[in-house]
Parts: structure tokens; C-alpha cells; sequence
């Protein structure tokens, strides 16, 4: 490996890492809205998706400034050998899927409060994609995919077991062997935040100090069933992701568009669409028990209004933190999908593969570390089940991917050879 490869590699890994730390801290520290009255968390995930979406119209910058300033002499290198001509309206069907996926994962993921389990549930394309890939192209899964399937999930199933036994009301007395002792009880963020106090790790509006915080609303759902509801929710979300990419793979094969102006052509679409979408959403309010994922001073479906104020002027107790993390994350992304794209070139898909495993154990292990009183709001939990299912969920993306593990027990189980490649000789030969 080059060092350029290498350079790509860390860049892939970085950038990855910290587009999901980001959307994970954005919604940790409490700013003002609209009301300035109370500072709340950042409960705005189709806005966080509109900063997604500009994230990745700056690939097609990008590729712009690929085609036509620094391979001006020779813009096949940026287009590829036989590109064909293809309306850009074809990848707005694949943009609509994205928004719709990421805006149900970043509304799990503000329910969940956890970035490192919902890294791990993110892999669940890999289920999604494997199964549609069977009606709509036509491809017959092997048997180390179906392996894979399971392994992935049974990994998945076993992380979430401390998270799925609190919400059946149990406590730690009802299944001591499952889920260690925790004399915080999972409510870690009842603590002082400047001259604000936080409620609870559940609530969401933080009242001045002086203020008892018995007096506050009582939630009407459990921080246990929050978790179960946005598992659901990203699960749900990553389904559409996993449409989108045997959408993407039927068309990028059929017009064989590069991968960089997809990206491009899929924010710019993305973007314009959440632009139109958003304005009458702010007037859709939500009532009863769908209060708990309404966003604004009106429980709007999303209020954008809102969360841009809380984003540019978000009050002196957030202190600009919550623009530079939304910044952050547009960048990131943006360079991830760059970085992610230049890796399947110089090296190859099975190691992107082996790189997006290492960005879930760094993701996890990160939200970990005590953050302190100003973000302790994501901060993780380690239960002993965690690393179990994490180990079991890596190993079933590479049973999937045929790395590593199966060409080992071929080899040194089953005693099979691997086949030989085909060479130019070979084909001389025939």
C-alpha cells in the first residue's frame, strides 16, 4: 500500500468517525430556539438532514473542479472510459429514499441517545440489500451471505438486549446476569449544565437552576421506550437506504455515471426537495403520543425556523457548538464520500468494507469516554453484552463479504483451493 493509499485510508476512517460523532454531539448540548426562553436539545433531524444533503452537494464541487480545472486536458479520467448520457432527474428517486433514511435514522438516533449503537444498526443495509437484490436484480444470495445475514443479526439482537429487558420494565435485581449493576440506574445526566440544570438524561427542556425540577412536565415516555422506538426507527430508515443502493446499482451500472457526481447529483436533488418539503411540515402539529418526536415550541413535524435558530444563534450557555458540530458534520461527510469513492479505486470494496468495521468500534468506544456535564446526554453505558454483539456483528459483515473468515475455513477446514485467477495466457490458450 502507497502512501497515497495509506493517506486515503486514514481520511476514509476520520472523516467517517467523526460525520457520526458529530450528528451524535449536535444533539447533546442543549441551545435556544425560537421561544429563547428554555434551552432544549437539538431534536430537529430532517434539518439535520438538510445539512446532510448540502454535505454532499459539495462532492459535486468537487467533481467540477475534477473535470474541469484540474482534468480540463483529460476529463475522461473523472467521467470514466464510456460514460452515457442520462437525464439528471433519474437519481431523484435515489435522493428522496436517502432523505427519507437519513431523517428516520437522525430521528432514531435523537430517541436512542446512544451514536454507538446506532453505528451498529447502520450495517443493516447490508440485510436490506441482499434481500431485494433477489426480486429486482435478479441475483441469487450464496451461502456465506445468508450466514452473514444471521451472524449480523443475531450480533445486532445481542446488544440490544440490556436496552430491550429495561424497556419491559425489569430491573437489574430481575436479571442480574444480563445487565451488571448500575447505581445510576441509566439516568447519568441529572447534573448542573452552567446555570442550567438538566432535568433528566430523558427530558429535553432545561429550566433555570433556581427552578425545582420536580415542577417540570412529567415525560410521557420512559427513556427504555424512547430507545426501543428509534431502534425501530433507524431499522426502518436503513431499510430505504438499502433500496436506495439496489436503486443505485441498477442505474450507476446501466448509464455508468461516476460515483463522485452521483453523490453531487443526489444532494442537490436532496437539498431542493427538503427545501419545498420543509415549509409545510412546520404547520403539521403533533399531538398525543406522537408529542414525543414533534420538534419546536408547537411540536411541529419540523420546525425549521426553529432549529436554524438554534443552530446560528443558539444562545451563550451552547456557546457556538452546535454550528460548528453541523458544520463539521456537512464536511465530513462530504470528504468521506470523497475519500470512500478514491478507496474502492486504489485499493478495493472489500477493504472499505473492513474500514467501515473499524469506524463502529471507534464510534463506540468514543461515546464511552466521559464527556463531561455539557455532554453527557449521548454518553454510552458499557455492559459486557456489548462488545459480544459487536464482535458477533463485525464477524457477520465479513461472513457477508466473504472476507477473511470464510476463505479461512475453506482453506484450512473444508481443504479447498482457491481458484486460480485467469490470466492473458490462459485466454490464449482457449
Amino acid at each position: 500500500m502507497n502512501t497515497y493509499a495509506k493517506m486515503l485510508v486514514l481520511l476514509m476512517v476520520s472523516t467517517g468517525t467523526l460525520n457520526t460523532i458529530t450528528a451524535g454531539l449536535q444533539i447533546a448540548r442543549p441551545a435556544r430556539g425560537v421561544d429563547r426562553e428554555l434551552y432544549t436539545y437539538f431534536n430537529h433531524p430532517f434539518v439535520q438532514t438538510l445539512f446532510m444533503m448540502l454535505g454532499e452537494c459539495l462532492c459535486m464541487v468537487v467533481y467540477l473542479v475534477l473535470k474541469y480545472i484540474v482534468y480540463k486536458e483529460n476529463p475522461e479520467k473523472v467521467d470514466g472510459d464510456d460514460p452515457k448520457p442520462m437525464s439528471p432527474l433519474v437519481l431523484w428517486p435515489a435522493a428522496c429514499l436517502d432523505l427519507l433514511a437519513t431523517g428516520l435514522g437522525y430521528m432514531g438516533l435523537i430517541m436512542m441517545a446512544n451514536p454507538g449503537f446506532f453505528q451498529m444498526l447502520r450495517v443493516t443495509p447490508i440485510i436490506w440489500c441482499g434481500l431485494l437484490s433477489i426480486p429486482f436484480l435478479g441475483q441469487k444470495l450464496k451461502a456465506h451471505n445468508w450466514i452473514g445475514i444471521f451472524i449480523l443479526m443475531l450480533g445486532l439482537c445481542i446488544k440490544a438486549i440490556p436496552d430491550a429487558l429495561l424497556g419491559m420494565d425489569l430491573t437489574y435485581a430481575d436479571v442480574p446476569n444480563i445487565i451488571p449493576e448500575d447505581p445510576l440506574t441509566w439516568e447519568h445526566c441529572s447534573v448542573e449544565l452552567g446555570n442550567f440544570t438538566l432535568l433528566s438524561n430523558s427530558t429535553t427542556t432545561l429550566a433555570p437552576a433556581t427552578e425545582n425540577p420536580t415542577e417540570a412536565p412529567a415525560e410521557e415516555m420512559s427513556s427504555s421506550i424512547k430507545m426501543i422506538i428509534g431502534i425501530m426507527l433507524v431499522i426502518v430508515g436503513e431499510f430505504f437506504h438499502g433500496v436506495q443502493f439496489v436503486y443505485e446499482s441498477k442505474y450507476l451500472t446501466k448509464y455508468n455515471i461516476p460515483p463522485l457526481k452521483v453523490v453531487g447529483l443526489e444532494g442537490l436533488w436532496g437539498a431542493t426537495t427538503l427545501f419545498i418539503l420543509l415549509w409545510p411540515a412546520y404547520f403539521i402539529e403533533l399531538h398525543g403520543s406522537l408529542e414525543a418526536i414533534g420538534t419546536g415550541p408547537n411540536n411541529s413535524l419540523e420546525d425549521m425556523l426553529d432549529g436554524l435558530t438554534m443552530i446560528f444563534n443558539g444562545g451563550t450557555e451552547n456557546g457556538g457548538w452546535l454550528l460548528g458540530w453541523t458544520i463539521g458534520n456537512m464536511c465530513s461527510i462530504a470528504i468521506f464520500n470523497f475519500a470512500g469513492i478514491s478507496v474502492m479505486k486504489e485499493l478495493t470494496a472489500t477493504t472499505r468494507a473492513v474500514l467501515d468495521t473499524i469506524r463502529i468500534v471507534l464510534i463506540w468506544a468514543i461515546f464511552l469516554i466521559p464527556f463531561g456535564t455539557s455532554l453527557c446526554a449521548t454518553q454510552d453505558n458499557f455492559v459486557f453484552v456489548a462488545p459480544i454483539g459487536l464482535a458477533i456483528l463485525i464477524c457477520g459483515v465479513f461472513v457477508y463479504n466473504d472476507i477473511l473468515i470464510m476463505p479461512a475455513v475453506r482453506k484450512y477446514i473444508l481443504k479447498q483451493e482457491e481458484p486460480k485467477p485467469v490470466t492473458e495466457a490462459d485466454l490464449e490458450m482457449k
